[in-house]
């Protein structure tokens, strides 16, 4: 096989492992629910396990919306009034990673914590 051919079997492997290096379905995924209320996050801290991507389920428990938003995690996600939302997130290097409303972003925070 020439060069070529291996540069795009790898390119297209590396796509569909994704970035973490491994494939993961999102049923495989591990779940990690969190509520929020009245500016609050419930937990405002998750532990996950580093290498492993992982979703969130988000909660809103208000009438109004929210965005759960994390540069660093690369999500960002509005969550209307009293409905819930997943949130798929890569494998992680360890780390304790922000995430916040950002509609209240300095009042309503969390952090995951990956190890």
């Amino acid at each position: 096989m020439n060069m070529r051919k291996l540069q795009v079997i790898a390119a297209l492997l590396a796509v569909a492992l994704g970035a973490s290096g491994f494939a993961a379905s999102a049923d495989e995924m591990k779940t990690y629910e969190i509520t929020v209320k009245d500016k609050v996050f419930t937990p405002n801290q998750i532990t996950v396990k580093a290498g492993e991507p992982f979703r969130i389920k988000l909660k809103n428990a208000n009438p109004m919306p929210v965005e759960l938003e994390s540069s660093k995690l690369g999500f960002e996600k509005v969550a209307a009034g009293f409905s819930d939302i997943l949130v798929n997130v890569r494998a992680q290097a360890p780390g304790t990673y922000t995430f916040f409303d950002d509609f209240h972003p300095k009042e309503t925070t969390g952090q995951v914590v990956v190890q």
